[in-house]
Parts: C-alpha cells; structure tokens; sequence
C-alpha cells in the first residue's frame, strides 16, 4: 500500500477547516517542522499540530498552524523527525509487574541455571532462614544454556531453607521447602487446570508447577505492601512510555488494583491511559458469578479525561500456554495429549451469558485452536440472550484462530486482542511443542485481515518480557523473531497495518477511536518522537528505531521535545 502525503495547499486547507474558530485562547504547544504520521484514514502526512488542554487543536502545514500561535504557545522546531500517534499495549499486565519489581529477584536478564543460583543465593544472604523469596517472570527451557527449566533441586542448592517460588509463563518453579508448605507432594493429583510435574523414575515433584498447580504455593506467598506495589507499579509505567505506550489494556486485575490506579489519577501521578478489565473466576458456581458481577456496580466506569476506564470481565483462563494450549489434535510428542482444558463448555456458555446481561464485555484467554471453539461457542449461546454482535467482544491471543472460524468471528463482530510477542519471545518452543505445519498456523495476521478480521496488537508483558510495539511493528512486517526463527513466514503485513495494530486500531476496542489512536483536530494529544523515519528505513532497521520522546494529553512522560 502506497502512504499518501498531502500537499502543502491541501495541509493548510485542512487546518484552515479543522481549526477551533470559536477558540479564542491560542495554543498551550505548536510542534512544527515534522513528519507527522498521522494514521487517520487516509494515513496522511502532515509538517504540524498544535495542542491545548490535552488535545490537539489544528493539523496541517507550518505556516497555517503557526499562524495561530500566541505569545504563550510554546514552539517547538523538531527538524524533520517522525511522529506518531502513541502507542497502545492493549494486553500488558502492569499491575503484576508492579507488584513484583520492587521486592522480587531480578532475573529478567538471565541465560543460565547458575545464573539464577547466583541471584537467589544473594538474596539468601540478605533475609532470615524461612522468609519466601520470590523472583520476577521466568523463561522457557529453550532460553537457558542448560536447555532446560529449573527444579527444585536446583534452587534447593542455594536456599534450603527458605521457600522459593518463581513464576514464569504459565508455570512456577517451587523448591522443597515451598513445595512442602504447600502439601505438594508425590500423591498430589493434578488440578483442574494445572499440571504438577513428577519425576518419571521417582513420581516426585519437580517442583515445575503449571497453570491451577502452583495455586497452593502461590497462595501463601505474602502479599506485597501497598507502598511497594505502587512504587513497582509507577517503575513500569515508566518503563512501558519509554517505549512509547501511552494506553494499556490491563487484563484481569481486581477492584484493589483499581484502587490503586485512582489514587494515581487523583496524586496527579498516572501517565498512562488505563483500560481496566475485572477478574472473575469463570468456574465458580453461576449464582455467586452474577453475585460478583454485580458487585463491580455499572459498565462504563470512567474516571479522569480519558485516563481511566473500565467496561470488560477478563483475562478469564479457558487453557494454558505454548505447553499446555487446548488443540483439537495431540500434541505431537504427547500421544492423547490436547492441552489444559480450564472450563466446560456448558459452564463458560453460563457465565458468558451472566457477562452479557449484566451489560459488561468479555475477553477470554484462548491459545489453542479448541479453547478458540469453546469461546466462539459460549459466545454465541450468550448472543442468543443478549445481543453481543454490536459490543465488540474480544478473545485474548488467539494463537491458533482458523479459517472455518472466520465466518462466526465475523457473524458476531468480535476483535482478536493477539500479541505478536509471543511469537518473537516463545516462537521457538511453540515449534517445538507443536511442530510444523501446525506452528506455521500461529497468528496469520495477513488471512486474517484479508477475510475481514480485526486485530489489535500487545506484548502480554511481563509473560513476555518486551512490552516494546516498534518491535511488534518490525515482528509483523517481517516476521523475523528474537529466537532467530519464523513462524508463518508469509504472513507478514503492509507496514501501514502494521502500524495501525498499535496505534489506530486498538481504541475500537474500546470505543475510543474518536478521541485517541491518531493525530487529528478534537483528540487526546498522545504522540511519540522517533528517531528515524520509520517509513522509509529499511524493514529490518524498523526494530533498532528509538523513541526520544513520549506525549500523553500534551505532557512529556519520557524524554524530551526538542
């Protein structure tokens, strides 16, 4: 697709229409001299845009833009630089994150077994003998130079005598000592929705515990003090606007975390544009889930200027990951073998139906091709009491969405929240687990575009670690991946698409796309500076772009303009 750039005439005729005339106050700001990629429907190009109270007031060409300003307006020459509308994470977990930076192990830099030893061994030295010791997210085996995930053993060696838990993708690692707390033990039977994995030879606990499983360890782990999950919670923030990110989809939290976020907001201290969905265990009994949907009060909770909403019940589990994903096939190396299977379907059927009467919207976790099935199919039972085709359901990852899908996904206006993340970090043990021709099905944005189908792109972080979306940009145009392969290699989408996943796209998940997701006259002045023109570099040259610069309501939250 060819980008289309407006003439000079043609920008100033746009600003002369689009301006404010009764706006007698002149601009907070004028960025001028750019290269606004201003992903509108056209995708034009534009030289300037001025800002005030948060949002923007004029697109168009320097001249008529900088015409309005005043003796006030802030100017700001950016030299021929690129800027794009900021981007959206429409599935990243910050609060988890949060809640864990501030006083867990740092083992996201970690190649090695040893290495882990070694960082758990030094904050062995720093607590008391049967304090818990936590990590932050782990990796898969193919990620480690020994191959292989650590057990309990391994972490034994450095801290016998504290219980250790770290949580990784859909998995946690117990030592001994966490296992015992948590009465896991070899006559322990894998829970509905998890898997304890036994030594072959012995029928012991690995101390690998997946999904459900590691609810009996995880549970006793004391919980974080508010103080430090605000102070993780601000850390990610601010790591997630370096790249760029100025709205986020946070998937299943709870009324706490809420709570958190509003404090935020009235500290004057959130920079980050919050869509906030609610968890509720899709397995508990039907009544006491329409109780606890009740009790979330009324969709379309909205709090600050666009900073905080809330409207979804998510990330509700139907099955696992990579690992554990429901297919309709064995997996290939497990004879009999179809993945996590977390909720009946007649169970799912009634609690989409309670989602949908209650007036809130649902976005399930579904990896597999089967979990997809049970979604599509709870969903249209609910349609057929409440109407759902105009409420823009979503379905989470979507790793394996297939063509005889298409047609109900299409029938009932739902929207693919998919991560191309997973691909670039976990691609490699997906072909594993899966083998080819399989893999090769995994997130074929291109055929789902051609058939009419909308995607929106995220990272999951931190179940993947890159909340990063000029990479998910690059990863989707190339196909390339961080574990050196490609799944689906022709696949790859136009770098306009590509660019929309991020930015224009995702406020159609929530109802949003008239205020936010580009640069245009009336909305929120969220916008990133770039350091090359990402339209013209080379494919492969798209992940190494930096982001100097990140806006939110027309308040620079990382970097610098200038």
């Amino acid at each position: 697709m060819m980008f289309s750039k407006w003439s000079l005439l043609q920008c100033c005729a746009l600003a002369v229409l689009t301006a404010f005339a009764s706006h007698a106050a002149a601009p907070d700001l004028i960025i001028y001299d750019a290269k606004i990629v201003t992903v509108d429907k056209t995708f034009s190009i534009a030289e300037a845009a001025s800002i005030a109270g948060g949002k923007f007031v004029m697109v168009g060409s320097n001249r008529a833009v900088l015409a309005t300003a005043g003796a006030s307006t802030r100017k700001i020459d950016l030299h021929g630089q690129t800027v794009l509308p900021g981007f959206s994470d429409t599935h990243t977990h910050q609060l988890t994150q949060g809640a864990t930076l501030s006083v867990a192990v740092d083992l996201t830099d970690i190649h090695a077994i040893a290495d882990i030893q070694k960082a758990i061994a030094q904050r062995v030295a720093k607590v008391k003998p049967g304090e818990w010791i936590t990590g932050t997210r782990g990796w898969w085996e193919y990620e480690l130079s020994e191959g292989r995930l650590p057990n309990r053993y391994d972490l034994d060696k450095v801290a016998p005598d504290n219980p250790v838990v770290i949580p990784g993708p859909h998995y946690t690692v117990a030592n001994s000592l966490a296992l015992k707390l948590g009465g896991i033990t070899k006559e322990s039977k894998d829970p509905q929705g998890g898997e304890i994995r036994k030594d072959p030879a012995t029928g012991e606990p690995t101390g690998q515990l997946f999904d459900n499983a590691s609810r009996p360890v995880s549970r006793l782990i004391p919980k974080e003090s508010k103080e430090d999950t605000i102070q993780g919670l601000l850390q990610t923030i601010a790591l997630n606007n370096s790249n760029g990110i100025t709205s986020i989809g946070e998937p299943g939290a709870s009324q706490e975390g809420m709570d958190i976020y509003k404090a935020l907001l009235t500290a004057g201290r959130l920079n980050m544009r919050i869509d906030f969905c609610y968890n509720i265990d899709p397995n508990e009994p039907i009544d006491q889930a329409k109780k606890d949907i009740a009790a979330l009060g009324k969709p379309g909770q909205s709090y600050g200027d666009g900073m905080i909403r809330a409207d979804e019940i998510a990330e509700t589990g139907l099955d696992g990951a990579e690992l554990t994903a429901l297919l309709r096939e064995d997996f290939p190396d497990r004879p009999g073998y179809h993945g996590m299977f977390k909720v009946t379907q007649d169970q799912f059927n009634q609690f989409s139906a309670a989602v949908a009467e209650a007036g809130w919207r649902l976005r399930p976790h579904a990896v597999g091709d089967a979990a997809i099935d049970e979604a599509i199919t709870a969903f249209e039972y609910a349609n057929q009491h409440t109407d759902i085709t105009k409420r823009r359901w979503m379905i989470d990852h979507d790793f394996l969405l297939l063509p005889d899908m298409y047609p109900k996904v299409k029938q009932l206006g739902l929207i693919m929240n998919s991560q191309y993340m997973h691909d670039a970090q976990l691609g490699g043990l997906i072909l594993k687990a899966w083998h080819r021709p399989l893999a090769d099905k995994m997130e074929n944005y291109k055929d789902w575009l051609a058939a009419g189908i909308m995607f929106t792109g995220g990272s999951d972080g931190p179940i993947s670690y890159h909340a990063q979306p000029l990479y998910e940009i690059y990863g989707e145009v190339t196909r390339n991946t961080l574990w050196g392969g490609k799944l689906g290699a022709d696949q790859g989408i136009t770098r306009e698409q590509a660019i929309r996943s991020v930015t224009s796209w995702s406020p159609y998940t929530t109802f949003e796309e008239n205020v936010k997701g580009s640069i245009e006259p009336g909305k929120y002045s969220d916008f990133v500076l770039l350091s090359d023109d990402i339209l013209k570099v080379t494919d492969e040259q798209i992940k190494d772009i930096k982001v100097l610069a990140t806006i939110v309501g027309g308040r620079v939250v990382y970097g610098a303009l200038k």
